[in-house]
């Protein structure tokens, strides 16, 4: 399933059907359970695209800009097929240590969401809050939650430890931090 965004203008046809072709490209590397998010922005210098693709809790995503959308959407699938290859090869180096029962646990969605609803109100005069999101935290051991984080292309990850805590691995300069929620 592909679901297509644009934000700023408004996208023709001929364009979403690039969008299908390029995806098409890669959704032969991935399981059939996969979906595509694509949202594409207007800056005022150009586009920016961003895919991300959705698998039993695990994500992976690509971006780029350019000035026109056509070399914005090759540039951004072209970046998630390295990231895609970047985690088969990690998979494959897991599976051969032995590690492939703790791989298939972490993919498995688990049910308890956080929800910013639960928690009490306070006064947030100080600060604004720009975007809000609502995840499922997903079991993992520390080596699976930097390559997902890694995969996203952020700089932090919130994740259950295989010990049942609430992880968030960062990156610092040098190699990467844990906090450890008690």
């Amino acid at each position: 399933m592909i679901n297509i965004t644009a934000r700023g203008f408004e996208l023709k046809q001929g364009a979403k059907d690039g969008i299908d072709k390029e995806l098409k490209r890669i959704e032969k590397m991935l399981p059939d359970s996969a979906s595509f998010d694509v949202t594409l922005s207007k800056k005022k210098d150009g586009y920016k695209c961003d895919i991300t693709v959705i698998n039993v809790g695990s994500f992976i995503r690509g971006e780029a800009e350019a000035d026109r959308i056509e070399p914005v959407i090759d540039m951004t699938v072209d970046d998630l097929k390295r990231k895609i290859r970047k985690l088969k090869t990690y998979l494959v180096d897991k599976k051969r240590k032995g590690a492939i029962d703790e791989i298939v646990t972490a993919f498995e969605p688990l049910s308890d969401e956080i929800s910013m609803e639960n928690f009490e109100q306070y006064d947030a005069s100080s600060a604004e809050i720009k975007r809000q999101k609502s995840i499922s935290l997903q079991m993992m051991t520390d080596d699976e939650a930097i390559v997902q984080m890694e995969m996203l292309g952020h700089s932090f990850f919130v994740y259950l430890g295989i010990d049942g805590k609430t992880k968030i691995i960062y990156k610092r300069i040098k190699g990467y931090g844990l906090l450890i929620c008690e």
